[in-house]
């Protein structure tokens, strides 16, 4: 198939799958609803668990946490239908990294979801006969870890692989693959010292989201001019 056979494919696969860009929004809106009522992020310093933090956040994640495997479902689909764009073009190496990731990255969000849940749950069991605040600490110095160390460098392959696909398939234009590159490098090196970098996971699936819903509503003209540009 020549270049412009295949770019036309891919203009015309990018206007069908509206689902993945409201999949993909979704799946953003929830999480970052989720990271703002869990407070900093879902990052909590362990010094701060005592009675008051856990009292007064217990009532909320009760049902915020509800959401987690909502987000998770968003995000498969998101996923599958991102890889469904490429059809007869996909790289079957990068498209197993691309696909292994995410499914690694909804796994360890169902885990986050699932160690805090413990936490609330269980001091909505004990109560006032709680008498030792370590197994919280400890749960929450997990958590702080799986997203900082692990999850964010998981979702650093999921953007790097997505870019590599971009650029041998130009599916998307190339200021998005830079921008997805250089998000990508900053959450494999540095995710520990980003303090706000958990951010920037939602808001790049939202972006591309966006990208897509937009081109889906874009004149033909318009695309067909802006994928030659791309090339």
């Amino acid at each position: 198939m020549s270049s412009t056979g295949q770019e036309q494919l891919l203009q015309r696969k990018l206007r069908s799958p509206r689902s993945a860009a409201i999949s993909g929004i979704l799946c953003s809106l929830l999480i970052v609803t989720v990271m703002i009522v869990l407070r900093g992020g879902a990052i909590v310093d362990p010094a701060e668990i005592d009675r008051d933090w856990l009292e007064a956040r217990s009532a909320t994640a009760s049902w915020i946490l509800v959401l987690i495997p909502f987000a998770g479902l968003c995000f498969l689909w998101f996923t599958g239908v991102m890889r469904d764009l490429l059809g007869e073009l996909e790289d079957k190496f990068l498209s197993t990294v691309f696909l292994g990731s995410g499914i690694m990255l909804v796994v360890m969000m169902f885990v986050w979801a699932a160690a805090y849940g413990a936490i609330f749950s269980t001091y909505q069991l004990v109560g006032d006969g709680l008498t030792d605040l370590n197994i919280f600490i400890y749960v929450t110095t997990f958590n702080n870890e799986l997203i900082s160390n692990y999850l964010l460098r998981m979702g650093a392959v999921y953007m790097l692989s997505s870019s590599m696909l971009w650029i041998r398939t130009k599916v998307v234009p190339r200021w998005l693959i830079i921008v997805t590159i250089i998000v990508g490098v900053a959450f494999l090196l540095f995710a520990r010292e980003l303090v706000w970098a958990r951010f920037l996971g939602p808001a790049w699936g939202l972006m591309v989201s966006i990208y897509i819903l937009i081109s889906n509503f874009r004149p033909n003209q318009q695309r067909e001019g802006e994928a030659e540009q791309v090339g």
